[in-house]
């Protein structure tokens, strides 16, 4: 059987690798390297990530396990890693400790993350694809990449620069504040609200009530209890299965 880590690195191969090669594909792999903390005494998770790509897959699992690829063009140690409990949060942190630092001090840290699927998340991320599949209540305020998310067991609030926005099956609200690129959501079982820059924006199988503000880009809508279009610059709006609507 092949288990939850094994697991995690496979989708993580597979989902992101094309984006891994875009991100500063010079660099190479210096360094792997596992964290683990006892998860038993803990309720969320708060990431603070720099650039690489982060999946992080909720499990029965009671303790978060973090693989860690360390990408540099040369081998130095002037990066932070760190995995710590502060109380009941875990805090993970992965990024260049000096921002100021120059460029052959770059450091690009791929992450995967094994966690109690109970496990709420606070995420704040620089660039890189973001997958994360099957936890409690999310938040991810993300600069750059694509953000994938599927599975969540509370709200989802999602604040992102750019990059395709892919969701599906979020058990509370949806909030979106997208800046440019894509969004794709599908079954949710409460409100959604999205607030768009630009790119097309696609929503289905909503069980309460949606609402959209937007700059530009294509608008579809299908099987909601109602749609709001608070603002709309430009694209065609197509609207199916909605009984109440306010455009």
């Amino acid at each position: 059987m092949i288990n939850i880590f094994t697991r995690l690195t496979l989708i993580s191969a597979v989902l992101v690798s094309t984006q891994a090669f875009a991100w500063n594909n010079d660099m190479t792999l210096q360094n792997t390297k596992q964290l683990t903390l006892d998860a038993q005494s803990l309720t969320a998770l708060k990431v603070e990530a720099g650039s690489g790509f982060l999946n992080i897959v909720g499990s029965d699992t009671t303790a978060i396990t973090v693989k860690a690829e360390i990408y540099q063009y040369e081998a130095h140690d002037n990066y932070c890693l760190n995995l710590a409990n502060k109380g009941t949060t875990a805090q993970l942190t992965a990024n260049n400790c000096n921002s100021n630092s120059n460029n052959d001090q770059q450091t690009r840290i791929d992450l995967t993350v094994a966690l109690p699927k109970t496990f709420s998340l606070d995420i704040t991320d620089g660039s890189g694809a973001i997958l994360i599949e099957n936890t409690a209540a999310t938040k991810i305020h993300d600069g750059s990449g694509a953000i994938n998310v599927d599975t969540i067991k509370g709200n989802l609030i999602i604040e992102d620069g750019s990059g395709g926005i892919t969701v599906n099956n979020v058990s509370g609200t949806v909030d979106i504040h997208d800046g440019s690129g894509s969004i794709d959501l599908t079954n949710t079982l409460s409100d959604v609200k999205v607030h768009d820059g630009s790119g097309n924006i696609n929503i289905e199988n909503v069980d309460g009530d949606v609402s959209v503000t937007d700059g530009s880009g294509g608008i579809y809508v299908d099987t909601a209890a109602s749609f709001t279009l608070v603002a709309d610059g430009s694209g065609r709006v197509k609207i199916k299965n909605v009984q109440k609507q306010t455009l």
